[in-house]
């Protein structure tokens, strides 16, 4: 595992928050996604992407974050989108 602190937004509006946070941790793990526990084990997925993939999320001034952990890792995801991954 690695000690890097990592904040990005999900690549690109057909990627969603929790495939981007698998993947990137998946990365630092340098292993295969499929490999790691399921997401769902650390947060309800279908919940963190609708924290920042509704327009009406992105639109508000509430600065809204939820922080997890997985897979070793301290997981924060912002409202806005931006994601912050650094080893726990």
């Amino acid at each position: 595992m690695t000690e890097e602190l990592l904040s990005f937004a999900p690549e690109s509006t057909d990627s969603t928050a929790s495939r981007s946070i698998v993947e990137r941790i998946a990365a630092l793990e340098e292993t295969d996604p499929v490999t790691l526990p399921p997401l769902y084990d650390a947060i309800d997925p279908e919940a963190l992407n609708s924290l920042v993939d509704t327009s009406a999320a992105r639109d508000s001034r509430s600065p809204a974050t939820v922080r997890f952990t997985y897979c070793g890792y301290d997981v924060l995801v912002r409202r806005d989108g931006e994601i912050t991954i650094a080893a726990a």
